[in-house]
């Protein structure tokens, strides 16, 4: 719309300008033309007329003059005594001039636009003989407000024919350009996507060239959008196979670990103990990136109105890691109501986010250490679900930054060297989805706490 406006005003300024120069120059021209020759004509005519009858006073008085009923008057010069000084500026100087270099009959015309306070519309001189008081007459007409009017009127005129045709020459050749624009400018903004409708334009220029272009960039675009699709989707498939296919073989190893744990012989204890440990994380990292590519593909959590009852939930997470957290020199606790308290969301997804939490503090604790779970009613409606430790605790700037893909506090860097910070993550995507609030703050006097809050559900009927 800015460029429509912009080129639209240039062109019908430039229009109406080139125009009205064009006219008025023309018609300039064309009156001076003609009115010269008019004059000339009518000089010699009037000369007959004039002179004729009265050719012996012109000749025997010096100074002769004679002016005509409609005020045109004709004075009569000795052409030998004639000169640039002569008294009065008679005849016209600049005439006399232009006869002295030969021009038979010399003429100007007075205009009122560029000569304000000429008292004449022109002047003539006619040369009769070389010398004699009647050898030079000089013709002079008085100014014709008649022509001023039609002048007027003709000027008035050009301006409104030149607005007209820039108008015309606008709506004709601007109009056309501006719609292809237009089509061009749609089709750029709809580049790639499933909506893209082509500009069309078929004309041999360079706006057609630019449509082509488009056509061609936006098929590659599309081509391309679909094979990177399709890689995504096969790549979060394989990795939710691997996932699936670890998942079972880690399981059982883990289970024979923790049974050979019971009583073990006091060289294998540090073996045991550290093959728990890598088993728990290789378990919830396998479920993690299980969760990741569920929700990289844009699983709801919520899709057809999930219940999960959160205290159970809990429990079940702290039983699985208390053997851990013995071999680590923790303890992990739980409080929850009495009574069943219920929220809308995937049951495995919550379990998984609820384990990264816990097993989180208990992973980066220290060893005499505590973690409590504490599930509560919030505000009317809502429930409270707080997760304490005792560990060293972040700074105020990295607890900001908690819960980023790929974050990983310094204290943590140092204390264990693996994790990528995928579990977090993925608690904050699932409370986000989920609506639920996620908050970590410090757990005086040291440590961390996180707490979430979200709204109820009624159990499933």
């Amino acid at each position: 719309m800015r460029l429509r406006n912009r080129l639209t005003q240039r062109i019908l300024l430039a229009s109406a300008l080139l125009g009205l120069m064009g006219t008025l120059g023309a018609s300039f021209l064309a009156i001076v033309v003609s009115v010269n020759a008019a004059l000339v004509h009518g000089m010699r005519l009037s000369a007959s007329l004039v002179h004729a009858p009265q050719a012996s006073a012109c000749q025997t008085t010096p100074g002769w003059r004679f002016r005509s009923p409609d005020g045109v008057e004709v004075e009569a010069f000795d052409l030998s005594r004639v000169g640039a000084g002569s008294p009065g500026g008679r005849p016209d100087p600049e005439l006399l001039a232009r006869l002295a270099q030969g021009e038979r009959e010399p003429t100007v015309l007075y205009l009122p636009l560029f000569q304000p306070d000429a008292k004449w519309g022109g002047a003539s001189l006619l040369k009769l003989a070389e010398s004699g008081p009647c050898s030079l007459l000089e013709f002079r007409w008085p100014l014709m407000h008649e022509r001023a009017t039609v002048g007027w009127w003709a000027f008035m005129s050009a301006i409104v024919f030149t607005t007209l045709a820039a108008t015309l020459s606008t709506f004709v050749v601007v109009h056309p350009l501006l719609q292809r624009l237009r089509r061009l400018h749609r089709a750029a903004g709809m580049l790639g996507a499933a909506r893209y409708r082509s500009a069309a334009d078929g004309l041999d220029d360079e706006l057609g060239e630019l449509s082509r272009v488009l056509d061609e960039t936006h098929e590659r675009v599309q081509a391309d959008a679909t094979r990177i699709e399709a890689q995504k989707h096969a790549l979060e498939r394989h990795l939710a196979d691997v996932a699936h296919d670890l998942k079972t073989p880690i399981a059982s190893l883990q289970l024979s670990l923790e049974l050979a744990s019971a009583s073990p012989n006091e060289p294998t204890a540090t073996l045991l103990r550290q093959g728990i440990e890598d088993t728990v994380y290789l378990t919830a990292l396998v479920d993690n990136l299980h969760l990741a590519c569920q929700l990289g593909e844009g699983v709801d959590p919520t899709a057809g109105e999930p219940r999960v009852e959160l205290g159970q939930t809990m429990e079940r997470v702290v039983r699985r890691l208390q053997r851990l957290a013995r071999l680590l020199g923790l303890t992990v606790e739980c409080s929850r109501p009495d009574e069943p308290l219920w929220v809308r969301c995937n049951p495995t997804m919550l379990e998984q986010a609820l384990g990264n939490l816990l097993h989180n503090a208990v992973t980066h604790g220290e060893e005499g250490g505590h973690v409590v779970a504490v599930l509560e009613d919030g505000a009317p409606g809502c429930f409270r679900l707080t997760v304490l430790d005792d560990g060293p605790g972040l700074s105020p700037d990295e607890l900001g930054r908690l819960g980023e893909r790929g974050f990983r506090a310094h204290a943590t860097r140092r204390r264990a060297h693996r994790g990528s910070g995928l579990g977090l993550s993925i608690v904050r995507e699932l409370c986000h989805r989920v609506g639920f609030s996620l908050a970590f703050m410090p757990n005086e006097p040291r440590g961390l706490r996180v707490v979430i809050e979200g709204p109820r559900a009624t159990p499933n009927e």
